[in-house]
């Protein structure tokens, strides 16, 4: 009985001792497993630009250009083993990511097309030396919009704005366009078709391995942010992250024309890469079918990536996965009608 009642002693004084062992453990590893965010991005998120996204679509990595309607005033955007290629409308000026050797990183290039070929490329200057891909020259022949990671990027990918003087033949320091564009993550490509009123933006944020979100947007002239005063810190950390689309639309009504004029882009994109693609001798029935076609095998990977993703996420896909759906039934639905129309004249 005695040493029962020592034990009970001894073990009232140490198990004290051994929680708060335990607990100042737990702490350290507390404190040592907690992530130290970037300041940068709680600077980037109070200046979180106000943007109507309308739309996204998930597509592979390797061929995400090719779903960019993109007007023919625009120029011409090519992927070539995962590096981004633009040539401008006129033909005479090209961009390119290309791999160096020497110091094993991706860097823009620029060509111009005089006396009929093309000049030596040159590495553009005024961007610095960090890893950069996905050029686009806006119209204008002065504004560059590209992707770069390095010491100025948050993540991996961030989009750059930067412009040419021709005082000294060179770009102007480039600035990072912030969220919220810019992510943790890789995003790779910014374009805007002034055409039609349009941009997209490419990231591989929240996505899995292989596949990127393009995002539909309406461009503005003028930059506005989400003013602290009318958002919690939540709402605006949610809209720089681009967390739930739908929280952009406002009363609805800029984004309904907004999706008239993607409609229209899709449709004459659709039809000058299949003038430009596929044989002359190909009808118009079996163009409507080959399309229908590519929606379907579009809609097959959508699904397939709307079938894993979390909540969120799926929240994000669901309007433009519905829209895909709904064009692809309609387009079923014509092709139906064109195969009774040539039923029709085999009987007569």
């Amino acid at each position: 009985m005695r040493k029962y009642t020592l034990l009970l002693l001894i073990l009232g004084i140490l198990m004290p001792s051994v929680a708060s062992a335990q607990k100042r453990r737990s702490a350290k590893k507390a404190k040592k497993e907690e992530v130290v965010e970037d300041p940068r991005l709680k600077i980037m998120r109070e200046a979180t630009r106000k943007v109507v996204f309308i739309d996204s679509m998930v597509v592979e990595k390797a061929t995400f250009i090719s779903h960019i309607p993109l007007s023919k005033e625009c120029g011409n955007i090519l992927q070539k083993n995962g590096l981004g290629q633009y040539t401008n409308e006129l033909g005479d000026r090209n961009f390119s990511a290309v791999f160096d050797r020497s110091d094993s990183l991706n860097h823009i290039t620029m060509s111009d097309y005089i006396a009929n070929q093309w000049t030596k490329p040159t590495t553009i200057r005024g961007i610095g030396n960090a890893d950069a891909n996905y050029p686009y020259l806006m119209p204008d022949g002065t504004t560059l919009y590209y992707a770069q990671k390095g010491e100025n990027s948050i993540g991996g990918y961030d989009i750059f704005v930067t412009r040419y003087n021709p005082d000294n033949s060179a770009f102007l320091r480039p600035e990072n366009i912030g969220m919220p564009f810019a992510s943790e993550a890789n995003d790779y490509l910014y374009v805007i078709d002034e055409t039609q009123q349009l941009g997209y933006f490419v990231t591989d944020r929240r996505q899995p391995e292989g596949m990127v979100c393009i995002y539909i947007f309406i461009p503005s002239n003028s930059r506005q942010i989400y003013p602290s005063e009318e958002y919690t810190e939540e709402q605006i950390k949610s809209l720089s992250e681009l967390r739930r689309i739908a929280d952009t639309w406002g009363n609805g009504k800029e984004r309904e024309a907004a999706l008239e004029r993607l409609k229209k882009a899709k449709a004459t994109f659709a039809q000058r890469n299949g003038e430009k693609d596929r044989p002359a001798s190909m009808s118009e029935l079996d163009k409507m079918r080959q399309r229908a076609a590519d929606m379907e095998r579009e809609l097959a990977a959508t699904r397939k990536v709307y079938a894993n993703a979390t909540e969120d996420r799926k929240n994000m896909m669901r309007e433009g996965l519905i829209n895909t759906e709904q064009d692809l039934e309609s387009l079923l639905l014509l092709i139906r009608q064109k195969e009774k129309e040539e039923r029709n004249k085999n009987y007569q």
